[in-house]
């Protein structure tokens, strides 16, 4: 199975064993499946509507035979995903979704954590607002990179719950370390919220902040 640049991306940074890795809102399940074909984890396959869950199952049917008890398809909201229910290395990818959805669903799944979790994130937009959540719950920064498809550029969080790692900073610090691909992100960033400002005084202190960047 072939995965566009942005999937790929997402599955190569994943360098950990994990015991359990749970395909959240994510494309059709594509992610999912490259994982069931690359590891050893248990697949858990997570959104809340209905049709397309029957598509990723009747996908996964077809696809992968032998590895139906490899896998688990659930119909509900991914803020509520049973983590405490399962031991070993858990790892949460959450993409495709915008910035504000995905701060809210990683603030109810950080308020019930018992054990050490990690999570892989690459929202659509709101990436400033995000880091603000993102800062103010128990995480830390593994990794973080931009990457772009199809002239969008998204920016890719591999964070964990647990004891090592690195501050995640309101802006981000490595992805502005890519070149050319930083330069292009920093200069779509500023017009959007050049925008934006205009209609939302309160978006005037984000679009100062990265202002204030230098490349």
């Amino acid at each position: 199975m072939k995965l566009g640049k942005r999937l790929q991306t997402l599955h190569d940074v994943v360098t950990e064993d994990y015991q359990h890795i749970w395909d959240c809102c994510c494309d059709h399940g594509q992610l999912g499946a490259q994982f069931l074909h690359s590891s050893q984890a248990h697949i858990h396959f997570v959104d809340v509507v209905p049709a397309l869950i029957a598509k990723v199952k009747l996908d996964l049917a077809r696809f992968f035979p032998e590895a139906e008890t490899r896998y688990s398809l659930y119909t509900q909201d991914v803020a509520k995903l049973p983590l405490a229910q399962y031991s070993g290395r858990q790892l949460v990818i959450i993409a495709g979704v915008g910035g504000d959805l995905t701060a809210e669903l990683m603030t109810s799944l950080c308020y019930n954590l018992r054990d050490e979790v990690d999570f892989l994130l690459c929202p659509v937009h709101h990436h400033y607002t995000l880091r603000q959540t993102l800062q103010s719950l128990p995480l830390k920064l593994i990794h973080e990179s931009l990457i772009e498809e199809n002239r969008r550029i998204y920016e890719v969080l591999y964070l964990t719950s647990g004891k090592t790692g690195t501050t995640i900073t309101p802006l981000g610090e490595a992805i502005w370390q890519q070149g050319t691909l930083s330069k292009h992100y920093l200069e779509k960033t500023l017009d959007h919220y050049a925008r934006v400002a205009k209609g939302k005084p309160e978006a005037q202190a984000i679009l100062s902040a990265y202002q204030h960047l230098t490349l």
